[in-house]
């Protein structure tokens, strides 16, 4: 039986700072061409909404609706200045969508498909609110294909933890590979897969983000008692990540897969 699902990286400053530096023209690129003025348009997982703000840009005068299972990032979304008359956020889970059939023209989720366990079961949720021959756009990352440099056996050793601990968690480190073998199964007519590589500009936003998940997962994650690392281990990881930052040859990369999937008419 998959573990019971629970968003990883978890809510901390630096993290909600990491999500909320997203917008629809870096991390939806590849599904605005799909979009146009007056499409009703849901965002799952939309976390505190940066993405989804560029979205309901982009649809209106159309309705946008941002949905995620966090009070506390839709509370963010909801007091961003500015924020659309047409978009509007209801906090709700992606295999339970409080949405009547054949609602939307389009569906898209950023980041979310890794980090649920029934992939398929939440497909065929969004392939119900979905109209005939409306689209989807999902984009989750492939955590086989990173890329740290200059390369560090503690860095390696960092990123497959990680890993570890998602899975562990009922997340999928390679669920980009798996979305279009998802779609079909959950019964979408076509599925159209593309895939990028990002380079974080900034180290120090991924090693953040990295030091932070694995600082805290002694306590949360039990991971020393279970034989996963040991206590110095885990403390060379961390200096490794902070070095690493610093570093005027360091790169990050990670290979994301883009899918797009639309419904029978």
């Amino acid at each position: 039986m998959p573990a019971p699902d629970r968003y990883m990286p978890g809510y901390t400053p630096r993290i909600v700072s990491f999500m909320t530096r997203r917008s629809a023209e870096t991390h939806a690129a590849f599904f605005l061409p799909c979009l146009r003025p007056g499409m009703r348009l849901l965002d799952c997982g939309c976390g505190p909404g940066s993405i989804t703000r560029g979205l309901a840009a982009r649809v209106t005068p159309g309705e946008v609706i941002g949905v995620d299972l966090e009070a506390s990032q839709l509370n963010l979304a909801r007091d961003e200045p500015g924020c659309p008359p047409n978009l509007q956020y209801v906090q709700a889970g992606v295999y339970d969508l409080p949405f009547p059939d054949g609602h939307f023209d389009a569906v898209f989720a950023h980041a979310l498909f890794e980090h649920i366990a029934a992939p398929v079961r939440a497909a065929r949720e969004i392939c119900r609110v979905l109209k005939p021959g409306g689209r989807v756009g999902l984009c989750s990352p492939d955590w086989s294909g990173f890329i740290f440099a200059p390369p560090a056996a503690e860095l390696d050793g960092a990123a497959q933890l990680f890993r570890r601990i998602q899975e562990s968690h009922g997340g999928n480190t390679v669920a980009g590979r798996n979305l279009g073998r998802w779609l079909v199964e959950a019964g979408f007519a076509t599925v159209k897969l593309s895939a990028r590589y990002e380079c974080q500009e900034d180290l120090a936003v991924m090693g953040d983000f990295l030091y932070d998940r694995l600082e805290r997962a002694p306590q949360q994650d039990d991971i020393i008692h279970k034989g996963w690392v040991d206590q110095a281990t885990l403390d060379r990881m961390l200096l490794a990540i902070r070095a690493w930052e610093k570093k005027p040859d360091g790169l990050f990369a990670l290979a994301w897969v883009n899918a797009i999937g639309t419904k029978a008419l």
